[in-house]
């Protein structure tokens, strides 16, 4: 996968259904960049971009903490910031009818991870459900346990990693995530590699509500 630096010329179209609410709308293009924020900036590419690339994926990881549930929320932000600008989504045109479109400006390579990623995620919305389930629920328990002991430096058990692994594995494939190698090693730490992908799953899922509901779809090409 190639990040190309955008041609004006290039932009992709999200298909647009039914009716919609002004409220729909805004929620749905904000969950839509900050799906491409995340792709763009933690998925890799594997040609010329590649340092590009691992230099937005260490400077995101490296700069910032992403234990609390503030950061974790900000994390989008931050993600947004590291984008070329001339790359940012940038409305083209949009069409409001039975089907209609929003055509973005965009790094149109992003935009069909993300709809691959989409078709991934709506095939797997069961195991990957259950992946993130569980993920959370080991890790409402370690901040209970956290909160009991009042130490804030508690981790998991040898064999609580295994299984946070083994779940992440699972999370990362049913999100179309290739790239979760690279991000273990980045963050070095398997609870913050875990919430960045628990993060983009919430994301995705809402997402994929407009999918389901035969409101949006995501083209492949």
């Amino acid at each position: 996968m190639a990040y190309q630096i955008m041609k004006q010329e290039l932009s992709y179209k999200i298909l647009l259904d039914k009716n919609w609410s002004l409220e729909e709308f805004t929620v749905f293009t904000r969950l839509y960049f900050q799906n491409y924020s995340f792709i763009y900036c933690l998925e890799n590419s594997d040609d010329s971009n590649i340092l590009q690339q691992e230099f937005k994926l260490k400077n995101v990881l490296k700069n910032y903490k992403l234990r609390s549930g503030l950061s974790y929320v900000n994390i989008y932000s931050i993600l947004k910031g590291q984008i070329n600008k001339n790359e940012k989504p940038n409305v083209k045109s949009i069409k409001y009818a039975s089907p209609g479109w929003i055509e973005l400006y965009l790094n149109y390579e992003v935009a069909i991870e993300i709809a691959k990623a989409m078709t991934i995620f709506l095939t797997s919305a069961a195991t990957v459900t259950l992946a993130y389930k569980k993920l959370y629920k080991i890790f409402i328990e370690l901040h209970h346990l956290r909160k009991e002991k009042r130490n804030a430096s508690l981790s998991l058990d040898i064999e609580q990693v295994k299984l946070v692994n083994r779940l992440n594995n699972e999370l990362a494939k049913g999100l179309g995530y290739s790239n979760l190698n690279k991000l273990n090693e980045n963050t070095r730490d398997i609870e913050e590699t875990s919430k960045l992908l628990m993060a983009h799953y919430r994301r995705m899922n809402k997402m994929a509500d407009y999918v389901r509901k035969g409101k949006a779809n995501f083209p492949e090409e």
